[in-house]
């Protein structure tokens, strides 16, 4: 099965263990015999909170095979039934449905109560039955140790995307023997050049075996591209062409209307935040700072102030886990991503998107990144974001190490960029924003 008929699958049983939950709870509380208008009015009310429910269940990513890693289920599923009776309290509370006549305090209550343990033990069962050996697929890989290893390693942690790796080989490795019971190779495109390796795969065609590239392979198993993975002709098959230019229009019109707006609804968070800045920062406010954007072009991006006025008296330097020059408010601006509220300027501007990859600074790129990570200037295919694949998928970049890891998200996102993506990294950045989980 896909992992596309798995996540089918997981909304489906989602959907219907709430609709049991509901039927459980309203039939209990009457007994086993609730009025025809008593169970219709909740049926009613709860088809229209069950959709924010498993909204909730998108934000906590449970819906995201490719990342998500069940080791942490358990807190999954019950912040996410948290979230999800808050924002049925709000519904209930704040939208008129008096004129349902019924607010379901204690029913709603009861519901997450019971719908929680069956989520958990629904996505126990769903795990453990596509992690099972007669659903996965024997796999065979060949490529660069480093590619191998990030394989076996997203592999071994997300069992349920339905791939065993029975043998692995590098380059160095000779002879190369296919194993036997193989039904699916990945290889790295430059490791086929080598005739005995070509043959023995070019043997296998048309016998029921399924070769893929093994950057292919790694993106659908991790989320990124790995880099020791791919080479130039990667980029020109994927990142050559300009057939998304129907995309790039929509997205620009979407990118400065939500920008608009945003700044019309965020006005009573300016009225309040500024004039704290002021007296607990003093000026200025706003902080300037040149950002390589597309196509290697500069740009000055806008910030609120989050660290002291001299923070880089001693040049550009990476922010570092509990560094000194964040004030104890720029922290807060910082893990609740207001200090990029300025950055809407930016995109009406045309210079940035609300999705894309994070923009870094020239110097930067020039001194440390460009000169010892492959293709790291080819992020700036597309316009830098607000949020990013590699924000909502990594976690807050400290050294050049992560900038390679994060650049490895990026491609992903160069490479697969689409409105559905882009939804997906906007509702991935709700939950780090929920949960705090920014620098």
């Amino acid at each position: 099965m896909s992992n596309r008929a798995k996540t089918l699958l997981l909304l489906l049983v989602d959907a219907l263990i709430l609709v049991l939950s509901l039927t459980i709870v309203v039939y209990s509380r009457r007994f086993g015999h609730p009025s025809d208008i008593y169970l219709t009015k909740h049926y009613n009310l709860f088809s229209l909170i069950f959709p924010f429910w498993i909204l909730m269940y998108f934000i906590e990513g449970l819906y995201t095979l490719k990342t998500y890693n069940p080791a942490n289920l358990q807190i999954s599923i019950l912040r996410s039934t948290i979230l999800s009776v808050f924002v049925s309290v709000v519904i209930i509370y704040i939208v008129p449905f008096k004129l349902q006549g019924i607010t379901p305090k204690t029913n709603l209550l009861l519901i997450a109560s019971l719908s929680l343990p069956l989520m958990y033990f629904w996505r126990r069962f769903f795990f453990h039955f596509f992690a099972g050996d007669k659903r996965l697929r024997n796999t065979f890989i060949l490529g660069s140790r480093e590619t191998l290893d990030l394989v076996q390693h997203e592999i071994n942690k997300k069992p349920h995307l339905g791939y065993k790796i029975i043998a692995s080989c590098t380059s160095e490795e000779h002879p190369v023997l296919i194993p036997q019971g193989v039904e699916l190779i990945a290889v790295e495109r430059n490791m086929t050049k080598e005739s005995e390796l070509y043959q023995q795969i070019f043997s296998l065609l048309g016998s029921g075996v399924e070769v893929m590239d093994l950057a292919k392979f790694a993106e659908q198993v991790s989320g990124k591209i790995p880099i020791n993975a791919i080479d130039e002709s990667w980029f020109i098959e994927y990142c050559g062409h300009q057939d998304s230019r129907s995309y790039d229009v929509i997205k620009n019109i979407i990118d400065r209307s939500v920008s608009i707006l945003l700044m019309i609804l965020l006005i009573p968070v300016a009225i309040l935040v500024v004039p704290i800045l002021l007296i607990v920062h003093g000026r200025p406010i706003f902080f300037k700072q040149v950002r390589t954007g597309l196509n290697n072009k500069p740009f000055t991006l806008y910030k609120l102030r989050t660290m002291v006025v001299d923070a880089e008296k001693n040049g550009a330097q990476w922010a570092k886990p509990g560094d000194a020059r964040i004030t104890p408010l720029g922290r807060i601006l910082r893990k609740t991503r207001l200090d990029e509220l300025p950055q809407l300027i930016n995109i009406l501007k045309g210079e940035m998107s609300l999705v894309g990859p994070r923009p870094e600074r020239p110097e930067i790129i020039e001194k440390q990144l460009s000169p010892n990570i492959l293709y790291y200037n080819l992020r700036h295919l597309v316009k830098p974001g607000v949020t990013g694949w590699a924000q909502v998928t990594f976690r807050y970049g400290f050294s050049q190490e992560d900038s390679k890891e994060k650049l490895q998200f990026d491609l992903f996102y160069v490479k697969n960029r689409d409105l559905w993506l882009d939804i997906l990294v906007i509702i991935k950045t709700i939950k780090t924003v929920l949960t705090g989980a920014g620098q």
